[in-house]
């Protein structure tokens, strides 16, 4: 096999100043770059080495380990795709700053080999199309895959991202009882709630919280509809797990992985990668159609063919005058082989979502002066005096019947409306108005406005839909797996699927709850 040289880690500190974190003394905190571009390596695996427990690095290459583990003189593992693995002694860590560890991408190198071993490794290598090794791993999960019952307790949250900063950040331990290949996962697995939590040290955005509307259009998905699931956000993740659910419909346009997706993509070969010093096939996807433009990637063990990493990202396709591409939803998957079987390691989805903002120039209210017989319009901005100064742009209404005005004084963010009261249909409706009005029998009903294409001083037009474009991610890291035997008792408190996992779930926490912690992202992605 041909390998790669391990890497020695490289470190340096990095001093964060002005940072609080809630029970910073509890946790070290490092950082995870690649050594030439100085960029995050992101979902890169830290494991505490000879423990089985560890995290998935975040988006800005951050992650967090207990004190505790310093203190009993442990190792920290750390690998990535594509890069040449680190062993970090936790003794270089301190709770004052946030240590830097950089990472160097692997450098494919050869064993020294016969030349008739040399020419068979290639003639094996170059014999395969990528249609071919991809085929081959849809053939293989269910060899690859674990048949028996497992066990795996995890890092979970979901967030939204506002501007380049988390908003809505949830965060749960949870663990999940998965019930081997043969069973769908979504009616047999069990999750059980360890802990959880909504994080106020970030913004809470209550409006951005809310469902996804198709009717009235608050908060939808570009191109796409997403099951809600009852508003559980876990749900929506396991299901966008294609090698999982490999036998049922998971997504457009994988669909159902053992039928559907060669038959939808086309496939490339791409230059191999290296994983704890092995060759990994690397294989682009690609799918499109008028709507959309889809573009993934697959990583393959080149021995048994066991698909370790899944990369896929369906994006609207759009003119470059509009902006290119726009990104609709993604899927990142990563397993890691244990015993010759493959097992989760992290999982990461994220969809744009546009958000129905609230106008910025908006029409406030109207109301009637019965003694001075005219109407007084309320904005929450100060109006442009030439557009707000057109009859034209105002229709107000008495039982149906539209009103004309002789007369239009704007002043600040009102604009007051005299009726033509020379006009005989208009007399008759305002002293209509002031009856009822002096008998209290006017309903609210009888009386409606609507302006159009006014605008403020800003050039904001009243009452003008706008949307914001956000993302909303949800993420679950294995921080460890059990693979002996563990039965699901009645007496365990499970979440039930058909609720949000944050809203009104037992919570059952495991003797040994200590173990495990939420490595809660920096605040600022910015930073």
């Amino acid at each position: 096999m041909k390998r790669a040289s391990k890497g020695i880690a490289q470190l340096f500190l990095l001093l964060v100043a002005n940072v609080c974190w809630a029970q910073e003394n509890d946790f070290l905190r490092g950082r995870v770059l690649d050594l030439e571009s100085g960029q995050p390596v992101v979902f890169a695996t830290v494991r505490i080495k000879d423990k089985a427990l560890g995290v998935i690095t975040n988006t800005d290459g951050g992650f967090q380990i207990p004190q505790k583990y310093k203190l009993e003189g442990e190792v920290l593992e750390i690998s990535s795709m594509g890069y040449e693995s680190l062993e970090v002694p936790l003794v270089v860590f301190n709770t004052e700053t946030v240590l830097v560890l950089n990472m160097k991408p692997a450098i494919l190198e050869l064993e020294e080999v016969t030349v008739s071993k040399k020419r068979r490794t290639k003639e094996r290598y170059y014999k395969l199309t990528a249609r071919e090794i991809v085929y081959k791993a849809i053939e293989n999960l269910p060899l690859n895959l674990p048949q028996n019952p497992y066990t795996y307790i995890g890092y979970y949250r979901d967030y939204q991202i506002k501007d380049g900063d988390y908003t809505n950040l949830n965060e749960a331990l949870l663990q999940i009882f998965d019930q081997g290949l043969n069973t769908i996962d979504y009616e047999a697995s069990k999750v059980s709630i360890i802990d959880y939590r909504q994080n106020k040290d970030f913004p809470i955005d209550s409006i951005a919280l809310k469902p996804y509307d198709y009717k009235g259009y608050t908060k939808t998905i570009s191109k796409a509809v997403l099951n809600s699931y009852g508003g559980n956000e876990l749900n929506i993740l396991r299901i966008h797990d294609p090698i999982r659910n490999y036998k049922i419909n998971s997504f457009d346009f994988v669909n159902n992985l053992q039928s559907d997706f060669t038959r939808n993509h086309t496939f490339s070969r791409e230059e191999d990668v290296i994983l704890d010093e092995s060759y990994v096939y690397h294989i682009s996807v690609a799918y499109s159609n008028t709507k959309v433009v889809v573009k993934g990637d697959l990583y393959i063990t080149q021995d048994d063919f066991a698909i370790l990493g899944f990369d896929y990202l369906v994006f609207e396709k759009l003119k470059e005058k509009d902006g290119g591409n726009r990104l609709i939803f993604e899927t990142r998957i990563e397993y890691e082989q244990i015993n010759g079987k493959m097992y989760l390691n992290y999982h990461s989805m994220n969809n744009s979502f546009k958000l129905l903002k609230p106008p910025r120039f908006q029409f406030l209210e109207g109301i009637f002066n019965p003694n001075k017989k005219q109407f007084v319009l309320v904005f929450n901005n100060n109006l442009d005096v030439n557009s707000g100064g057109m009859s034209s742009r105002y229709n107000i209404r008495f039982q149906g019947k539209k009103l004309k005005f002789e007369s239009i004084l704007i002043v600040d963010n009102e604009v007051s409306l005299k009726p033509n009261i020379e006009r005989k249909g208009n007399r008759d409706l305002i002293n209509e108005m002031i009856e009822l009005i002096k008998k209290e029998k006017i309903n609210v009903e009888d009386l409606q406005f609507e302006v159009k294409g006014i605008k403020d001083v800003n050039g904001n037009v009243v009452n003008e839909i706008e949307y914001e474009n956000r993302s909303q991610f949800r993420e679950f890291f294995v921080q460890e797996l059990l693979l002996e035997p563990t039965g699901i008792s009645k007496d365990n408190l499970f979440m039930d699927k058909r609720k949000p996992i944050f809203t009104g779930q037992p919570i059952s926490k495991p003797d040994n709850f200590s173990d495990y912690w939420m490595n809660t992202p920096l605040p600022n992605l910015k930073n």
